[in-house]
């Protein structure tokens, strides 16, 4: 490493830092996304009350006579 005139213990330490911050940045990640993951799974999605409850019933008459 005569670029940055390091010596080789200096290397090896240097390295050994990068590393384990990789590690550390990876298992962060991970754990947000299990953690995302969890959240996603519990949202339960609740019908709005202001819609009317034939709604659907008005899509496929639509397709129906549209066929």
């Amino acid at each position: 490493m005569n670029e940055l005139d390091l010596t080789n213990t200096q290397a090896v330490f240097i390295t050994v830092v990068l590393i384990g911050l990789l590690v550390y940045l990876n298992h962060r990640d991970r754990k947000k996304g299990a953690q995302f993951e969890r959240e996603s799974k519990q949202t339960i999605e609740t019908p709005s009350e202001d819609l009317n409850p034939y709604y659907g019933r008005y899509i496929q008459l639509a397709g129906k006579i549209h066929n």
